[in-house]
């Protein structure tokens, strides 16, 4: 091959290679001037960060102040060995790649660097590409890692929600009005507190901030905050290092998982005292420390609570500490009931009768105008969790009347608006379906039920 073309399939590689470096923070730890200035002029203009240092403990005093996906670090140094400095760091908390440099490949040195927790080799001397393949292969294992770890973690929320977890569905003012509160927080880096009832879809709305935002690319975490010890949540947010960890091994948190992210904290309202205590000191700080560790880690994530109710009112039976509450509590979305928003329900059971149907490979039962009718009229205490909850019952028993026997109740929280709907809807339904006959019994014009009927779906 002319000498051109190899120049030219070379200039071609490090270009691929480079493209997946642009993002990485390395640090390079050797004695050798002439080695940190290869690596130093190799990695320069192709990592987001190069930091070059030719001793362990200057090397250590950068980790405590940065974080680096890639250390490439020299085995043979004076004082002591780089596999006796990881083993070292690994003890404190090492949250980074490591690639070890050597020109020694005897089998010794290779166990005791896996076991220091070193994830590649390369044997001096070496070319440019070699190490930017290397460490490119480092983000590659990692990013594979964080993923893993956040698939496992979506796979809890279930097969509709990871399918259709950018948006929420409905076209009525009051959703809307939440999809236009939502577009605009997403634009800021504030945290979020997501307030609504019980399966009124907080996560969904959670999730759709995310899609919006600048970190979209990043990973979406949730923690439900229920029934959760002080021990449990840090364990769960901070991760574990070592013999801290169940199976002597470091187990990464979901803080360090999800970082560049959003995590999404479902029912804040409900943490303890003493896990209140542990989410303060880390909005404070901006930092936190895995257990076991000795080395904190700057916090880089956004924060999105939900609440079934107001936090002020948390705040005033003093169940949410107040410092905790101006925290979290920098912009407020409020989603409607669902029983506040009814034009939005036959289009809520279209979907899931649409996505539900098949995924059970059942057929589509005939929804009777009665039926409709009881749906529409029906207060939804459960929300859209309830509804959806309704539909799968009806498409197991092929019957969409099956389970509405559930006779409209009262509700003291109820709008007018919904109390208006569902009175109009019960006489609706007295009369058969006949909406002069309604008119009459309500005293209205036979336009007025037409017009109301239509905004509802009917």
């Amino acid at each position: 091959m002319p000498s051109e073309a190899v120049n030219a399939a070379s200039a071609s590689g490090k270009r691929r290679l480079a493209s997946g470096l642009c993002n990485a923070a390395v640090l390079v730890v050797d004695d050798e001037p002439g080695m940190r200035n290869f690596l130093a002029k190799t990695l320069k203009g192709t990592c987001a960060r190069i930091d070059v240092t030719s001793d362990t403990a200057e090397a250590s005093n950068l980790l405590d102040q940065h974080r680096y996906d890639v250390i490439v670090l020299d085995n043979v140094m004076p004082g002591r060995s780089g596999v006796q400095w990881l083993a070292e760091q690994q003890r404190i908390g090492l949250f980074s790649d490591v690639i070890l440099m050597t020109a020694y490949a005897d089998l010794e040195t290779a166990i005791a660097a896996i076991r220091a927790g070193a994830s590649d080799f390369l044997m001096k001397p070496f070319r440019s590409n070699q190490i930017l393949n290397a460490i490119s292969q480092s983000m590659i294992r990692s990013r594979l890692r964080r993923q893993n770890s956040v698939l496992s973690h979506e796979l809890a929320a279930g097969a509709d929600v990871l399918r259709h977890r950018t948006a929420i569905l409905g076209s009525s003012p009051e959703i809307q009005g939440v999809r236009t509160a939502i577009e605009r927080a997403a634009t800021t880096n504030a945290h979020v507190v997501i307030r609504g009832e019980v399966g009124s879809g907080k996560q969904m709305a959670a999730r759709m901030l995310h899609a919006h935002s600048a970190r979209a690319g990043k990973p979406f975490l949730w923690l439900q905050c229920y029934g959760m010890s002080e021990e449990e949540f840090q364990s769960q947010l901070f991760g574990s290092i070592g013999e801290n960890s169940d199976e002597g091994q470091n187990r990464d948190g979901i803080l360090m998982n999800a970082a560049g992210g959003t995590l999404f904290l479902d029912d804040v309202e409900l943490l303890s005292m003493r896990c209140q205590n542990v989410l303060l000191e880390l909005l404070t700080t901006g930092r936190f420390r895995p257990l076991g560790a000795a080395r904190s880690v700057s916090l880089d994530v956004r924060i999105v609570s939900s609440t079934t109710r107001p936090l002020t009112q948390a705040v005033q039976d003093k169940t949410f500490r107040v410092d905790l509450f101006y925290l979290l509590n920098v912009v407020e979305i409020s989603l409607p009931p669902l029983r506040e928003r009814a034009q939005d329900i036959l289009e809520l059971m279209q979907f899931f009768v649409k996505h539900m149907a098949t995924r059970m490979r059942v057929p589509v039962p005939h929804l009777p105008p009665a039926a409709r009718r009881k749906i529409l009229a029906y207060h939804w205490p459960g929300n859209v969790m309830e509804l959806r909850n309704y539909v799968e019952r009806a498409l197991i028993h092929s019957d969409f009347e099956t389970g509405i026997g559930m006779l409209p109740e009262g509700d003291s929280t109820e709008s007018l608006a919904a109390v208006e709907q569902r009175h109009i809807l019960g006489v609706l339904d007295a009369c058969g379906g006949n909406r002069a006959e309604a008119a009459r019994r309500l005293g209205v014009a036979r336009k007025t039920i037409d017009r109301k009927c239509q905004a509802w779906g009917l």
